[in-house]
Order: structure tokens, then sequence, then C-alpha cells
């Protein structure tokens, strides 16, 4: 709890205390309250636009107590947020003018214009990052696009803040802006050069590609030799570049770590082909190369050690997370109950069916799987449906508010599952998942 509190303490303080101090200190230009207003809205959009860099920039240290998901979550709410502002800071100065000639009047000077453009592209950056899917605009086209462009709209919004705002006037006021801007830059450098160029100087091995069903496949990852894999949970995830002994390096994606944290010299992530990028993973080689960034997230029951009888609810790939746990308790021999099931549409879906079955007839933990199947073939004679409430109601048994929930799959998958489970009055406390989408 502290650990997150403390960070969120943190960024609400250094956002709004060069506001505060200029609210207090700078004398009003104005008698006029909408001037001032608009003012503290610029100044305040300002910090909270900077700080977007930081945020976004996959620290540890900021992401550990929430997961990558939420971070990436709460970055893209202060961005709406931010937009709001500074588009509220124009508006509320033209307001005190009868014409609004502040934006009705295509010529104003070169400060005032680049303020407008700084603004005209936050909005189409935010338009495009929020309808990216609906817009079908590719992801690392849209990475490059939000990279660049939010690069020069922190830059204009620097220039119109030094040149028009008296808020930089004030000493402590000119301080803080500077440090936000040294800690946006570097952030953003740190992001974008000096982790990527580590992780290639230190790129891992792939020593196997082990096809698992009709379009999965696991790579076996090995690190360079005397170099330790850092300490990662059972369902964190890692990003993954491929450089590919024939063609172009395959672009940064992230995607779950499936081995066991207690399996030595090795990484494997399991990947289906579905979009441009994974439709080719089946053509990576043994001797290809990845750079790796990671582990992040908090998807794992070793989050909270104090449970001991969990229900994961997978839906196709969204297997992954989840056999890395139950890997490690297997691997660990852990005194736990876990009963899984897992949807999926025919049989031949089914991704580690032969080493499920195996967790099945172990010891430890004590584990249950419960196959479901949407489409099954005739000879199928497991269950058959979709994740219901009967059907959750009756495969879970007794005790059902009881249990924790891991869920992980397709998003409509996982929604009418969470949906259920607080229907039947399992505790929201209860119930885990990530919605990951970049």
């Amino acid at each position: 709890m502290w650990p997150a509190l403390s960070r969120v303490l943190l960024y609400a303080v250094i956002i709004v205390t060069p506001t505060l101090i200029s609210a207090f200190q700078r004398p009003s230009e104005t008698d006029a309250f909408p001037h001032e207003l608009a003012t503290r809205f610029g100044l305040l959009g300002f910090t909270i636009l900077a700080m977007q860099f930081v945020v976004s920039a996959r620290i540890k240290w900021v992401e550990r107590p929430f997961g990558l998901d939420e971070v990436f979550r709460f970055h893209k709410a202060m961005a709406v947020f931010v937009t709001l502002l500074l588009i509220s800071h124009p508006l509320i100065m033209a307001w005190t003018d009868p014409d609004w000639a502040l934006i009705t009047k295509a010529h104003q000077p070169w400060i005032i214009q680049i303020g407008r453009t700084a603004i005209v592209l936050l909005i189409i950056l935010l338009i495009i990052s929020l309808f990216r899917i609906v817009l079908r605009f590719e992801f690392q086209k849209w990475r490059l696009t939000h990279n660049i462009v939010g690069g020069i709209v922190l830059s204009l919004a620097f220039i119109h803040a030094f040149v028009q705002s008296g808020d930089l006037e004030l000493n402590t006021v000119r301080a803080m802006i500077a440090a936000l801007i040294a800690g946006g830059v570097a952030a953003y450098m740190y992001h974008m050069l000096v982790i990527p160029g580590i992780s290639r100087r230190y790129a891992y091995t792939v020593a196997s590609v082990k096809q698992e069903t009709h379009n999965v496949w696991t790579l076996e990852l090995r690190p360079p030799e005397g170099m330790r894999i850092p300490e990662y949970m059972p369902g964190q995830f890692h990003f993954i570049t491929l450089f590919r002994q024939c063609g172009p390096p395959v672009e940064e994606h992230p995607f779950t770590i499936s081995s066991s944290p207690a399996a030595r010299g090795y990484l494997a992530s399991t990947i289906k082909e579905s979009g441009d990028y994974t439709s080719t993973i089946g053509s990576t080689k043994p001797g290809d190369r990845a750079a790796l960034q990671g582990p992040f997230g908090r998807f794992s029951y070793k989050v909270r050690q104090d449970e001991h009888d969990l229900v994961f609810i997978a839906g196709g790939i969204g297997i992954t997370p989840l056999m890395s746990m139950l890997r490690f308790l297997r691997d660990t021999g852990s005194d736990v109950n876990v009963l899984l099931l897992y949807l999926n549409r025919t049989e031949k879906d089914i991704i580690f069916k032969d080493e499920i079955e195996d967790m099945e007839s172990g010891s430890k933990p004590r584990f249950k799987v419960n196959h479901i199947l949407s489409k099954p073939d005739e000879d199928w004679n497991g269950k058959t449906g979709f994740a219901d409430r009967d059907k959750i109601e009756r495969l879970v048994g007794s005790d059902v508010r009881a249990k924790s929930y891991y869920i992980c799959g397709p998003a409509m998958m996982m929604g009418q599952v969470i949906r259920i489970l607080l229907e039947i009055g399992v505790s929201e406390s209860r119930i885990y998942y990530e919605r990951f989408a970049l």
C-alpha cells in the first residue's frame, strides 16, 4: 500500500508545486479572474505534459507497485486531462475578449502560433491514440508517431511558456520547470535509446523454437554466457525485439514469460500467430537473437502469498501467464489448491495439453483442469459452451466466494467472467487480471 501511495503523492507534489508557487508569489497582472485561471491551467498542463514522459518510460521503480498496464492506463487518462487543460487555457483567455480574437483571428504573434500548433498536435495525437484500432493505425507507426510528436509538443509548449508566461520570471518556478524538462528529456532518452541499446548489446539467443499447436509457438531464449537472467515472478511479461538471421529486426512487442522462474538458464515465451508481427513467429530460427526488456507486471499469485485456494480461468493464448504460475507451483512443490478452467474453440487449440494433464496427475499443487470447448468435434467428450454463470458455479463448487480468481484471455471473455464473478458475490479484491493493450 505505502509504495503505491508514496509514488502517487510524489507525482501530485511535482505537478502542482509550480502552479501553487506561482499563484502565491507572482503578482496578479490583471484583476480578471478568468485570465489568472487560464494561466494556472496552462502551467499545470505543462507540468503534467512533462511528467507524461516519465510515467511512460517503463521505469521499474514507477511500475512496480501498480503493474505496467495500470501505469499505461493512468498515462492515457492524464493525456485526456492535460489536453482538456491546455485547450481550456486559450479558450478562457479568449473569453475575456468580446471578439474572441485569440481563437477567431488567424493572424497572431509567432509565440501564440506556437502555442496553437502545440495544442493542435496534442489533439491529433490524442485522437490517434484513443482510436488507433478503429483508425487501423499500425502499432509501430503509432508508437513512432507518438514518441516524435510528443517530443515536439513538449518543446513547443516550453517555448510558448518561456516567452509568453510571466510565471517563469520567478526563479523557483523557472528552476522547477527546468528540472521537469530535464526529467522528461532524460526519461525519453532512457526509454528510446539507453534501454534499447543495452538490451541489444546483451541480446539473448533463440535456443529452440517449438510448435505447440497449429498456430502457437514457444521460443526458448538463453542469455549471453556469464549473464544472469533477471529475477521474475511467474505471470510477468517482457518486451521482445527479434533480430533474425534473414530480414530486418522484428519490432518490439510485449509477451508473457511462460517458463517457470525455477527453470535455470533460459526464458520462454509462447506466442500465437495473429497480426503482422506474430504471423511470422514460426519463421524464427535457433541462433536468432532477441533483445529483451523486463520483467513487468503484477499478474502473479506471488504478489499475494497468503492465498491457497486458486481458480485460474484462461481463454486461448491467455493460458501463458497461468502456465508460468502452474509450472512454478509444480517446481516448488507448493501446497495449494488450483482449479483451471481452460476455454478454447476446438481441441486442437488447447496449448500445453499434455503437460497440463501430467500436472493433474501430480501431488503438488493439488490441481484439476476442466477444458471447455465452444466448437468441439463430434468425438469430444468433455465440457462444451462458454464460461457462463451456471458452469462457473458448478465447476468451482463450494466456497466460490472464498477463492481467488486469476483471469487471462480475450477482452470480451475476461469482461464476461469478471461480471459473472461479481454477480455471484466474489469480492473485487479476489479477482485478478491484467488488461494489457498498448
